[in-house]
């Protein structure tokens, strides 16, 4: 079911929580320039999606990226209006990121998306007390830096996780549920990196500052949004790194334990071939044999077998093949 807020500042900088039915009123043409407004958006229907179209004059492509999913990270401009379309993490999205679409006016933000942004909803009651915030270029900092902010949680999930399968890997533990897990965490890590990187781009987009609403004032929030996302990337790539090293490492125990079972196997093939010759000897029918007339040759037999036996399995031991 599709959910409205609205969020304006009042003179004293704080954000006033509007009703919803109150959407009409906003007249994004006729604003006064000292004034900033945040509609949110919670999975809006078709019908949704086309009145704000046609209250805030979108662009019929913006309209379009609204419809069709899974966009790719971008800051798309249209005349006075410019799109933001950033990810956030997630554990309560299924995919783990949340897809959040930004437009920018020159007074108004209306941000829209499908799942839930606890990040994103928590700047929004934070907003309800004063803030240093002048116009629409610092709200989209806040709202953008709140996003980027909220992987260094997940990467520190991450980094628990690989280091608790690394410890497994190097312990012994080769199984099926190990390769899994590492290819489960090499996907998630893409998945991580296809949106990270084009929000690095977005990032430094901002930075040459050639929208109206990014000034010298916000310049320096705007290269610190950029840092953070150069730190995460760093990170991503690093935890890449370290999988493919713990696979290989899984790889290397596999191939190890293999070896260690060929040779057990082939130890206990050669104790007891041994026997098993003595034996095929002593158990051929031929008449003239030197031991056939002995009284203590089954003895003998049994003794021998046995001494062969016992030889065999301290050489093995003596050179680790146990």
């Amino acid at each position: 079911m599709s959910a409205v807020a609205i969020l304006a500042k009042n003179a004293h900088g704080a954000f006033d929580e509007l009703s919803a039915d109150r959407l009409a009123e906003i007249d994004p043409a006729n604003a006064s320039p000292g004034e900033v407004v945040w509609v949110s958006v919670d999975r809006p229907d078709a019908r949704l999606v086309e009145t704000l179209g046609r209250q805030f004059g979108l662009h019929r492509l913006a309209i379009e990226d609204l419809t069709k999913r899974r966009q790719r990270p971008k800051l798309d401009t249209y005349g006075a209006q410019s799109m933001v379309v950033i990810y956030e993490a997630t554990d309560k999205a299924k995919s783990g990121i949340a897809e959040i679409h930004i437009f920018i006016g020159p007074t108004w933000i209306l941000s829209v998306h499908w799942e839930p942004t606890p990040t994103v909803d928590a700047v929004r009651k934070r907003l309800t007390e004063p803030h240093k915030i002048r116009r629409v270029g610092d709200l989209l900092y806040v709202l953008v830096d709140a996003a980027v902010d909220s992987y260094f949680p997940e990467l520190d999930r991450l980094s628990e996780r690989i280091d608790a399968l690394e410890d497994r890997v190097l312990e012994g533990e080769a199984d099926r549920r190990n390769l899994k897990e590492i290819l489960s965490l090499k996907r998630h890590l893409l998945e991580l990196r296809r949106v990270l990187a084009p929000m690095r781009d977005i990032a430094n987009g901002l930075l040459r500052r050639e929208l109206d609403f990014v000034d010298d004032e916000s310049e320096p929030f705007y290269q610190d949004l950029y840092d953070h996302l150069v730190r995460v990337l760093d990170q991503v790539d690093l935890y890449r790194d370290l999988l493919a090293t713990v696979l290989d490492a899984r790889l290397s125990v596999a191939s190890n334990s293999l070896n260690a079972i060929m040779k057990r196997l082939t130890a206990f093939t050669v104790i007891l071939m041994v026997p098993t010759l003595i034996a095929g000897i002593y158990g051929m029918n031929f008449r003239n044999m030197p031991e056939l007339g002995w009284s203590i040759g089954y003895p003998f037999a049994i003794l021998l077998m046995v001494v062969s036996a016992g030889l065999a399995i301290f050489w093995f031991w003596r050179n680790d093949w146990f």
